[in-house]
Parts: structure tokens; sequence; C-alpha cells
């Protein structure tokens, strides 16, 4: 998972139980994309700290299940091992979750955790924020869906579509704001 113009890429991701997610802070002065270490966040009092990964549930002792810390350097990489099905909200502490640059930057993800025998997961209720409670585990009775086919095809075609539209909707905003504040210099 990278961590890159105040993005997690790809900010979904789904594994087995078991499984490792590594994020890797890969954000560039010579990106043209704006993100921590563009230029015009290196002056005072503008500036990036950088980013964390930060789970948005609490764990028994009512801290984040993990958290990385925030961290500014090239390559930095942190790794979670995930062992219990569910899925799993996370964010970056300066630029997404409850901060309040969330709205603009909205620097959140998900990682949905399978059981290897085959169990589904379920989502936490709507409206629900994930803090302090545990995943859901529901079993998987339906028959198995054949491999590929339109429906495969549909969901491609789906997230694509939602990708490019979230995308799109977060470029034009970053272009509103730099020709506000040229306007207003």
């Amino acid at each position: 998972m990278s961590m890159k113009e105040f993005m997690f890429m790809p900010n979904r991701v789904t594994i087995v139980a078991g499984g490792t997610v590594t994020w890797t802070y890969d954000e560039s002065a010579s990106d043209p994309n704006p993100n921590c270490e563009s230029p015009y966040f290196q002056s005072k009092p503008v500036t990036c700290p950088g980013h964390s990964t930060t789970a948005a549930a609490n764990g028994p002792d009512g801290k984040p299940l993990w958290d990385s810390g925030v961290a500014r350097a090239s390559g930095f990489p942190y790794s979670h091992r995930f062992e219990t099905p569910g899925t799993y909200h996370y964010y970056c502490r300066v630029h997404g979750g409850p901060h309040p640059n969330n709205p603009l930057t909205h620097m959140e993800g998900d990682v949905v955790v399978v059981a290897a025998t085959g169990a589904a997961v379920s989502s936490p209720p709507s409206g629900s924020t994930g803090v302090g409670s545990a995943p859901t585990i529901t079993p998987n009775t339906a028959a198995p869906a054949a491999e590929g086919g339109p429906a495969a095809a549909a969901v491609v075609v789906l997230g694509a579509g939602l990708w490019t539209a979230r995308r799109t909707v977060r470029v034009r905003a970053r272009q509103s704001r730099s020709i506000g504040t040229a306007r207003s210099e």
C-alpha cells in the first residue's frame, strides 16, 4: 500500500487471515500532484509532517489496533499482520479520520480480511465508526459463485468508475483550492 498524494493507494485491499499488509511512504518532490514533499508544503506555517496508518478501531486497551506513528521518510515501511477476519478501517492521523483536514484529503482506507475456510465477513453497521468494535464474522452459506463471468466484469467496471469519479473530484478540489490561493495573493 502506497502512502502518496494524501491518499492510500489502493485504499482498499483484501487479504486472507494471517496475511500482512505493508504501507510505504512514497511521496516525491518531483511528483506533479500535491503531496507532503511538494515544495510549497515545506515552508512554514504550511508544513506536512508526514503520514501514518492508524486503525479506526481500538483494542481492549483503548488504543488503536495498530498505529505506525507519523513518519516522513522516503520508503518508510510499516507492516501489520491481520489474524482475524473482518473489515478494518484505517486512516492517516494527520490527513484522515477525525482530523480537521479529513474533508479535504480523505486519507482513509480499508483492509478486508477473509477467512481461509470460506467464511464471509460483514462490515460494521451503517453509521458505525468502527471505534471500539470488533469485526463481525458471518458464515458463508451461499453456493460459491462461478469465477469470472458478467458479474465479475460488472464489479470491475463499477469499481473503476467509482475510483475515477473519486479521483476526479479530488483533483478538481485541489485545482480549485490552488486557483483560490492564487487569486487571493
